[in-house]
């Protein structure tokens, strides 16, 4: 059952709201406010990447937040992303996510938390790529943590998902750390100030039919065929020092 505050407040060591988040604004634009002791707290998602997903399935992320961001956004799985994951990468899911003490964000869909919280690990999970979310949040409403999550998700076929997913994951990491180390010199020099190096980067583009967007696109936003085609042309690109 999804939990409100008060219901959280009664049994947790840390009541709600831990902190006081509007401080935050500057990052968001918006005034966030913290939910009320009555309101329940959907289930929370959020897209970490690729490379923080191999990761996280790994057991090594120790952060849900960004790099360098102070708080970690989360959403509803009414919200819909402005891109499209290709690769399908999955999401994590937070099954009490009152434990990382949310506040609305001033955008329907969306929460923020403290980058400095984390909750519990036992009710932070992953739901596959091939998984709506709109049906993920149907099947763990009544879920408390990831072997609850394992069990309505089909068992062994959850393990095996996941050691695909993390197997796909590899890969396409791989493919995007080789792609990064020919694409980055690039994007370095046509996002340039220098109007020359500029137009010289865009003529060596345009050549091998490279667009911008496959330069500053996340890798997994891509389609497939046009990831295989970066990778090949980027590989014929001759040598250049901008």
């Amino acid at each position: 059952m999804l939990e409100t505050p008060a219901q959280f407040n009664s049994t947790a060591p840390l009541p709600y709201p831990a902190d006081r988040l509007g401080r935050f604004r500057y990052h968001t634009g918006a005034t966030l406010t913290p939910l009320d002791a009555d309101e329940a707290c959907p289930v929370l998602f959020r897209d970490i990447g690729p490379q923080a997903m191999a990761r996280f399935l790994r057991g090594q992320l120790r952060r849900w937040a960004g790099p360098l961001s102070p708080i970690i956004y989360l959403r509803t799985c009414e919200y819909e992303e402005p891109y499209t994951d290709y690769a399908q990468i999955g999401r994590l899911v937070f099954l009490r996510p009152l434990a990382l003490h949310p506040w609305h964000s001033g955008v329907s869909s969306i929460y923020i938390a403290d980058a400095r919280q984390l909750g519990p690990p036992e009710a932070v999970g992953f739901i596959p790529g091939h998984v709506s979310l709109a049906y993920a949040q149907q099947a763990v409403a009544e879920v408390r943590n990831t072997y609850e999550l394992r069990e309505v998700l089909g068992n062994a076929e959850y393990d095996a998902t996941l050691s695909a997913s993390l197997k796909q994951l590899d890969q396409l990491n791989a493919e995007h750390e080789l792609t990064e180390r020919l694409a980055e010199p690039l994007r370095i020099a046509f996002q340039s100030g220098d109007n020359q190096q500029r137009d010289r980067v865009l003529n060596l583009m345009q050549q091998f039919e490279l667009t911008e967007s496959d330069l500053c696109t996340a890798w997994h936003h891509l389609p497939s065929p046009r990831r295989a085609f970066i990778c090949e042309a980027l590989q014929q690109l001759p040598p250049h020092d901008f």
